[in-house]
């Protein structure tokens, strides 16, 4: 690798001559020097700065990139975890802040009348009060096998103010009539998914987003990623999901970091990995 001179090295690695200049201020970089005192940069150097300019991407300062560089593996290990976990904790305020703004554009729409539920969860929960306000239009129920998510969608339809319940013995043309039915009461439909194609599937929800806004609510319990698509979801959706541990069921925003984030986008599978498992439940106690 030949010597580069300052212009050379900023632009092959994607930063200015003064950021260059800076890291040898802070001492994180030492450039060599000709006989005529001009600076140039060696395969050494380029290494070094390349791991500088590295770490300024990943978002530390340069009084921090100090001792990662100057320390050892363990050091190094420290100093980027504690980066990580502020970083970590940037993500969770940025999720509740566009939790928030999801909100006002749900009020923004104008005022829908949304039902307000409340209960003690049953088994496997342990009696907790689960208390669900500000009801979109789509609310997805999600969580891994046994996690009693159907118990918590049948307790729903139970409480909700003339909510229906949509098992999984409905033929596929019940399903569609209920979902495109103008009745005000709240449906609960268990797996959604069932027995449709990955076709059909992604064809339903796109219909069902464009339903009008004082449509009925919708609790959808699914666990493919066609229906439940985190990178589609709108202002007037949400998710339930219902973790393995049985505490209680939380809401989570579709932003990657927030909370339940990555439990959601584990639990759910490509409509071809759900067409193996359709109908697989875990073993539970007679409902109640």
């Amino acid at each position: 690798m030949p010597y580069l001179r300052p212009a050379e090295a900023a632009r092959s690695l994607g930063v200015s001559v003064k950021a260059l200049r800076l890291y040898e201020r802070r001492g994180l970089l030492a450039p060599l020097r000709s006989t005529a005192g001009w600076r140039a940069y060696g395969p050494d150097q380029m290494a070094r700065a390349a791991e500088i300019v590295g770490l300024r991407n990943l978002g530390l300062t340069l009084a921090e990139i100090g001792p990662v560089l100057a320390g050892g593996a363990e050091a190094r290990d420290l100093a980027l975890a504690a980066h990580q976990a502020v970083l970590e904790s940037r993500i969770r305020a940025l999720a509740a802040t566009i939790e928030r703004v999801r909100s006002l554009r749900r009020d923004l729409r104008g005022p829908v009348a949304a039902p307000e539920v409340a209960f003690d969860l049953p088994w496997p929960w342990g009696g907790e009060r689960f208390e669900l306000r500000d009801i979109p239009a789509i609310t997805y129920i999600t969580g891994p096998l046994g996690s009693g998510k159907t118990r918590l969608a049948r307790r729903l339809s139970e409480t909700l103010p003339g909510g229906i319940f949509l098992g999984l013995e409905r033929s596929a043309d019940a399903l569609l009539a209920a979902l495109g039915s103008d009745a005000p009461s709240p449906l609960v439909v268990d797996m959604v998914e069932q027995g449709l194609d990955p076709a059909n599937q992604r064809t339903l929800i796109g219909a069902l987003r464009n339903r009008p806004a004082a449509a009925r609510p919708l609790f959808l319990m699914t666990r493919s990623a066609a229906i439940l698509d985190l990178a589609a979801l709108g202002p007037d959706e949400t998710i339930l999901y219902c973790p393995a541990n049985h505490s209680p069921p939380l809401r989570v925003a579709p932003v990657p970091g927030s909370p339940g984030y990555e439990a959601v986008a584990t639990c759910v599978a490509p409509p071809e990995v759900r067409a193996r498992t359709e109908g697989t439940i875990a073993w539970r106690p007679g409902m109640a």
